[in-house]
């Protein structure tokens, strides 16, 4: 059996550089599945270019972590300040899950059902689920996330399983070792061996977050066992968003290695640098 790869854009519905990004993305490139963050002000905008790419697959981008919540601030404190907006970032929600792993559970089911339920009033197909930030990855979190992925019936959750030997044998590309991406690397991967979930699909590139060119993908051999490889990467369109200054809370949007991203999806060659082991 062929290997699926799935060439996944988070961020869909952040801002409309990202949204046309992935739009131009999957018209002209290798992107083939994309991410939406149901509660970000272009997400209507996301939703509707979706409609208009039928082959392209959409999954929900939990978001924990920025902007307005999908559900009433006044049933989530723990998760929202004074503003009503989401206040905590991936180590406070991961202080909250051992103070209060209870409260900060029921919380985070009420919010994240509010998005999947605003998500499928989308009419779009409810694929995958993964988060911003990876917050998902949080073992209480994590717990509630699985729960509603099977009650909605969702495919795939994603799961930090990257092999580091396998993927620095294959890369020449140390930049890892001083942007942080090692210490990501083994969080995450932590993490997701105390969550004890199993999948099918190895993902690949954490080491490289936000830093994905095409020399990532030169003879790169997936290890044996796998049905498909999930290759996460955020496209952008810096030039466009730089029009529209007050919508961005995130500085990243504007970073230049989100157009990188975007000309490593439409190298159609980087498709085929990929497979599985012989």
């Amino acid at each position: 059996m062929a290997l699926k790869k799935i060439f996944n854009a988070d961020d869909f519905g952040i801002s409309k550089g990202v949204n046309a990004a992935i739009e131009q993305a999957h018209k002209e490139g290798i992107l083939n599945s994309a991410s939406l963050m149901v509660n970000q002000k272009y997400a209507q905008e996301a939703i509707e270019k979706a409609k208009q790419m039928p082959d392209l697959e959409m999954g929900l981008h939990i978001n924990l972590t920025n902007e307005e919540p999908a559900t009433n601030p006044k049933d989530i404190p723990l998760l929202v300040g004074e503003n009503g907006k989401l206040k905590n970032g991936f180590v406070n929600l991961l202080l909250l899950s051992f103070l209060h792993p209870c409260e900060l559970a029921r919380q985070v089911e009420i919010e994240v059902r509010a998005q999947i339920e605003k998500y499928m009033q989308s009419g779009l197909k409810l694929e995958h689920l993964d988060s911003h930030r990876h917050v998902h990855l949080i073992p209480v979190i994590f717990k509630v996330v699985k729960k509603l992925g099977d009650e909605f019936n969702v495919k795939r959750i994603r799961l930090m399983n990257e092999n580091i030997f396998n993927t620095i044998k294959q890369n020449q590309a140390k930049s890892y070792l001083f942007d942080g991406g090692i210490i990501k690397y083994m969080l995450l991967r932590f993490l997701s061996w105390w969550n004890g979930y199993k999948s099918d699909v190895y993902f690949y590139t954490i080491l490289f977050t936000c830093k994905i060119s095409s020399e990532q993908f030169k003879n790169v051999k997936i290890p044996h066992g796998y049905k498909a490889v999930e290759i996460m990467i955020h496209p952008g369109r810096p030039d466009i968003d730089k029009q529209y200054p007050e919508d961005i809370w995130d500085n990243n949007i504007l970073s230049l290695w989100r157009e990188t991203e975007l000309q490593t999806l439409l190298n159609k060659d980087n498709y085929d640098g990929i497979d599985c082991n012989d």
